[in-house]
């Protein structure tokens, strides 16, 4: 083939790999004219690097190729698994990815063999037909050109088309972006977020005296007993749907509990939540599926938790309860456990610990998973008890748990009622009188919702009024699992209901499941990626509980972000929550939700950040921004 026939073919290698890369994704007729374009840039600005720095297209674009190609259909799977795609830090959580893959069915496609063969007929023609830069000073001015090129499309990008044509990454919801301006532009979109932005007018003395201003509010509030009640007017009843006005049953917290246990149950959800939510769209099922924890009303207070992520990225959840930071003021898509932990951090287990409570945290699973082992350190845990301390115990082995008919294993994973028997453990085993801070992370129902032959009892039967028994195998499976988890909570209810020691039980769970897309799509009544933002929050959702065995308040507490539910933990163990959680407070007073995609104000109307293009709408937000960068990135551990 001649010079000339050779540099067509090489120069439409990078545009048919963006076709045939969003072919394996299944967003290539989704793609907008301006992702299209500017897509096309960015393979142009890649595939050209590598011949600069490679010196021919021969073997390097052959293997870029594949490596493009392997990033498009690890994107599909991901998807596919939890409806979110793979965003640049999730290469940090690779080893916790493969930990939970096992219940996940990998299936090729007919379109993955097509765009992988593709993929090969594009390498193996710049193979056969390479071109060559021979000349060294040539190959040297080519990288000079090629490097100055990409900088100034990167100041265009970020500088100039990002803000003009509202091309930021909704890292609350990345699947918007990744079909409209496919995954390689999309992550490249994406990298702005990997650094922590200070807020607009930030300066650290005014952060540390703004803090010193509402430790002293909050020690003025503690005397007169008004710090207590500053969130009160934020306190919505959940009913059917969050944002409602709710009545709180009395305030007095005289009992301190001897045990505190909070457990974060692995995709605890409600999806009755949206029952209604478009009119004459819901569910049902042919049995009930959360019975129990619908009849709690005695010492029981509940509500509607807005979580930070949907389907994934657990860890985010429990870093805002445990922390009191808002992954919104984070850098987007970020794992703080991650990066964004430090010694002396402050946090629900400090605070419990300097009040004479032993703090301990519990996962059957590796505790390298989220990098929890130095994430828990850091927080002021004293100790650790991952999948090592419940082999060594003897709960990982296969047996029915103490009180539930079922297997100790459940899909592989440790079931509630196991992890149930071993936290009770910890109650039974600790010296007379001492006081336990213990948190608790439950495995049962991780995602994966594909297991054959698992046993059932609860299927969908029918949607938006249509019969549809067996068309939702994965949501099927998950509301057996809820079933499960369900009859799991009255076994452990039961327990400390008998228990003589002052005992304080929260629970909630970490973020919705990926189940079938079609399902969630059905209830919306349009497609995932159209789904407007009022409606979209409620994939952020899950309950709470706050129980007891002690006589306290009941009732409806309210909607709040999971990042202000530790503080209501501490108010009911009769703890004060210090200058900063103050600021939670006087937030909650004002947003019950501060969220990545937008604020919810306390009469109910929801501020799309995509609107506001920003979260810093008032005073109260501004101030809480302040004082949660300071603390993260600042603040000197005393």
């Amino acid at each position: 083939m001649s010079g000339k026939k050779a540099l067509a073919w090489n120069l439409l290698v990078p545009f048919f790999m963006l076709l045939v890369s969003e072919g394996a994704t299944g967003n290539l007729f989704r793609l907008s004219a301006t992702g299209v374009v500017l897509g096309t840039a960015v393979y142009y600005i890649l595939y050209l690097g590598v011949f600069f720095f490679a010196g021919t297209t021969k073997a390097s674009w052959l293997l870029l190729n594949l490596a493009v190609y392997g990033l498009a259909a690890g994107e599909y799977f991901v998807i596919s698994f939890r409806e979110r795609p793979a965003m640049i830090w999730d290469v940090l959580a690779l080893r916790t990815a493969m930990t939970v893959s096992a219940n996940y069915r990998f299936t090729v496609t007919p379109r993955l063999v097509f765009t992988f063969l593709g993929t090969l007929l594009l390498g193996i023609g710049s193979w056969k037909v390479p071109l060559r830069l021979e000349n060294r000073k040539i190959r040297w001015t080519a990288r000079g050109a090629w490097a100055g090129v990409t900088a100034a499309f990167d100041v265009l990008l970020y500088g100039v088309l990002t803000p003009a044509l509202k091309l930021s990454v909704p890292m609350w919801d990345p699947i918007i972006s990744f079909e409209r301006q496919g995954f390689l532009l999309s992550t490249v979109l994406s990298l702005e977020t990997l650094f922590p932005q200070k807020p607009a007018g930030y300066e650290t003395e005014t952060a540390r005296q703004l803090l010193e201003r509402l430790e002293e509010e909050a020690a003025a509030g503690a005397d007169t007993g008004t710090a207590a009640d500053i969130g009160t007017a934020a306190e919505a009843k959940a009913g059917e749907k969050p944002g409602n006005e709710a009545e709180i049953l009395g305030r007095n917290e005289t009992v301190v509990p001897e045990n505190v246990i909070c457990i974060m149950n692995e995709s605890f959800a409600d999806l009755r939540i949206f029952n209604g939510l478009v009119s004459g769209n819901s569910f049902e099922t042919d049995g009930p599926f959360l019975s129990y924890y619908d009849s709690l009303s005695e010492n029981a207070q509940k509500g509607w938790l807005y979580v930070p992520v949907f389907g994934a990225m657990t860890a985010n959840s429990e870093y805002e309860f445990l922390t009191g930071n808002s992954c919104a003021f984070v850098p987007q898509g970020s794992i703080p456990y991650q990066f964004y932990t430090k010694p002396g951090d402050g946090s629900l287990a400090r605070a419990f610990g300097e009040a004479g409570y032993r703090t301990a945290a519990m996962h059957p699973y590796p505790g390298y998973n989220w990098n929890r082992t130095e994430a828990y350190e850091n927080l002021g845990f004293d100790e650790f008890l991952d999948q090592d301390y419940y082999e060594a115990s003897g709960f990982l082995e296969e047996g029915e748990a103490d009180g539930a008919a079922d297997s100790r294993m459940t899909r592989g994973y440790l079931s509630d009622a196991a992890d149930y028997e071993a936290l009770i453990r910890q109650v039974e085993e600790k010296e007379p009188g001492e006081k336990l801070f213990l948190f608790n992370v439950t495995m049962q129902n991780h995602g994966g919702y594909e297991v054959a032959d698992f046993p059932a009892d609860v299927h969908v039967t029918a949607v938006n009024g249509g019969d549809c028994l067996g068309e939702y195998p994965k949501a099927d499976q998950y509301l057996i699992l809820m079933k499960r988890s369900d009859e799991a909570l009255k076994i452990l209810l039961d327990y400390f209901s008998a228990c003589s020691q002052p005992t304080l039980i929260v629970l909630f769970g970490d973020h919705e499941p990926s189940v079938e897309t079609s399902f969630y799509e059905a209830l919306y009544g349009t497609r995932w990626s159209q789904v407007p933002g009022e409606q979209k929050r409620y994939s952020f959702v899950t309950p709470y509980l706050i129980w007891s065995n002690y006589e306290r308040d009941a009732g409806d507490l309210g909607d709040m972000s999971a990042f202000m539910l530790g503080g209501q933990v501490l108010r009911a163990a009769g703890m004060e929550a210090g200058g900063f959680g103050y600021a939670v407070e006087r937030l909650r007073g004002e947003y019950p939700m501060v969220h990545s995609m937008g604020l919810l104000t306390r009469d109910g109307q929801f501020l799309d950040v995509l609107e506001t293009g920003t979260l810093d709408l008032s005073q109260t937000v501004k101030e809480y921004h302040t004082l949660q960068y300071y603390r993260m990135f600042e603040e000197k551990p005393e």
